[in-house]
């Protein structure tokens, strides 16, 4: 059944936004002009988060503790679908295991010196703000979203499948450990330092190296020679020009420079004009949160959580979930009930909005059923227009490409060889993490020259679309490990919606 979208009017906004006077308002009336928009916009900009910035390393580099750093009055925002045991585990190893994220604003003064011209506040602050320093009037240039992950394989996944769009990334070296590689130890049974992964396989291009932990290091005189290590590392990887920070996260100090450099980096460009496609990374239900929505404490909403990968997403608007509801009745049929909804709330961490664009993380209320995105059940799913979404596919073909090693292991987990990757085989069964799905996937051909195109017949069905960027991995041991990354090149066998 078709349905109309009825966008709120002028009136309703205001008594949605009117509850944040100190944020710019936002209108429909922007929309007229597509062309002129752009993550620099003062009503958008004010709002929500136009730039995502990711932070990589290994464990225990510092990348949570820079994050904090960088807001005083930071708070980081843990996903409501995740299970407790998680959170209890964190505390007590003082170690990030959840996916966390934070926007933050970026000022500068016009009269102070750089780089202490630049300031950061969090997301909620008032657009127009005095210095401490000299009192001036504060200019707001970007607002950023800082996605911080807890491990090293999680965020290849996320850089490898293009399931975040990020913009630029923060590079996190620990000063007090050896960085250096040998050209003589590439091929012998050595574990890789594990910052090299991301400069291997990173897909990104706008990377900040910084040196963190600067301060341990200071009376023995070793960090110009690990600076001397990183630049010559970089240089022959995919970072060659990128700038190399001494930071201490703990002490806040040259954190002023690190703003300096994110504010440099280009403004992305956003894909505003086709339908919207967005990814969901958590499900959960609003009223069993104890929470109170913003529109009327009398509707119990389904909320979803993620990320805008193109398009405009609207207050107001009839949208579709997909995959959605899936059952499968035999062990060759499978029926797909996409699962339609009406937009009632928007929301960039607190902040109301009455369309969102792509960048920083976004929530958004339904009027659905709540027992639908209770415990974090839609993840993955994409949502869209009604009729414009994604095709759902059980069986892709996947353009492979293997990694040389396996990542993080060590020789004495394995075998002395067992380090070392072996081809794909016909019936095995693999791990694909498309977007922010993992699904298991039957190898049930091989082709192409080098045998590197693969088809997948998927054990549940997903959405997803040509050339989008997927991650393979294969159960070593009693874990799965990272072997590779795709490409997909063909949709293959769809499935009807019923």
């Amino acid at each position: 059944m078709k349905r109309n979208n009825q966008l709120p009017d002028e009136k309703e906004c205001k008594e949605i936004l009117n509850s944040q006077k100190h944020l710019s308002l936002q209108s429909f009336s922007t929309l007229n002009n597509i062309s002129e928009i752009s993550p620099l916009t003062k009503e958008i900009m004010s709002r929500q988060a136009t730039i995502n910035i990711g932070t990589m390393g290994d464990v225990s580099k510092g990348k949570t503790t820079l994050v904090q750093a960088l807001c005083e009055s930071y708070n980081i925002v843990k996903p409501k679908a995740e299970k407790e045991p998680e959170r209890i585990r964190e505390r007590e190893k003082n170690i990030s295991q959840m996916l966390g994220y934070v926007n933050i604003k970026l000022y500068k003064c016009p009269k102070c010196p750089e780089p202490e011209c630049y300031k950061s506040y969090n997301s909620e602050t008032q657009d127009i703000i005095k210095c401490k320093g000299c009192d001036s009037t504060l200019e707001l240039i970007r607002h950023i979203a800082f996605v911080d992950e807890p491990e090293l394989k999680i965020k290849i996944v996320k850089l490898l499948n293009g399931g975040l769009i990020l913009d630029g990334a923060l590079l996190l070296v620990a000063a007090n450990e050896q960085c250096e590689i040998k050209e003589s130890d590439k091929d012998k049974d050595k574990d890789k330092n594990k910052q090299n992964i991301f400069l291997e396989n990173s897909i990104l291009k706008n990377v900040i190296i910084l040196q963190n932990k600067i301060d341990t290091v200071m009376k023995y005189n070793t960090a110009k020679e690990q600076y001397d290590q990183i630049k010559k590392y970089a240089s022959n990887k995919n970072a060659p020009n990128s700038p190399i920070l001494p930071v201490s996260a703990q002490l806040k100090f040259n954190l002023d420079v690190v703003l300096q450099y994110i504010s440099s980096l280009p403004i992305p460009k956003r894909d505003l004009i086709s339908p919207p496609k967005f990814i969901v990374i958590h499900s959960y239900d609003y009223y069993y949160q104890g929470e109170d929505t913003h529109n009327n404490n009398n509707i119990k909403n389904g909320m979803l959580y993620g990320l805008i990968l193109r398009g405009i997403i609207k207050l107001g608007e009839y949208i579709e979930i997909r995959p959605g509801i899936c059952i499968r009745v035999s062990n060759k049929e499978i029926k797909i009930n996409p699962i339609p909804a009406k937009i009632v709330s928007l929301q960039a961490e607190k902040n109301n909005l009455i369309y969102a664009i792509p960048g920083g993380m976004i929530n958004i209320g339904l009027k659905i059923d709540p027992l639908l995105c209770r415990g974090n059940k839609l993840e993955g799913n994409i949502v869209g227009n009604i009729g414009k979404t994604l095709e759902i596919f059980i069986k892709i073909a996947v353009k492979c490409h293997l990694l040389r090693r396996l990542i993080t292991v060590k020789k004495k987990e394995f075998g002395k060889h067992a380090e070392y990757i072996t081809e794909i085989k016909k019936g095995e069964a693999l791990l694909l993490n498309i977007s922010f799905v993992s699904v298991g996937g039957v190898v049930s051909k091989i082709e192409g020259n080098n045998n590197d195109e693969i088809i997948f017949l998927l054990k549940k069905p997903v959405c997803t679309e040509i050339s989008e960027k997927i991650t393979i991995s294969r159960k070593i041991g009693h874990s799965w490990r990272i072997i590779g990354w795709g490409e997909v090149i063909s949709g293959g066998e769809t499935i009807e919606v019923t």
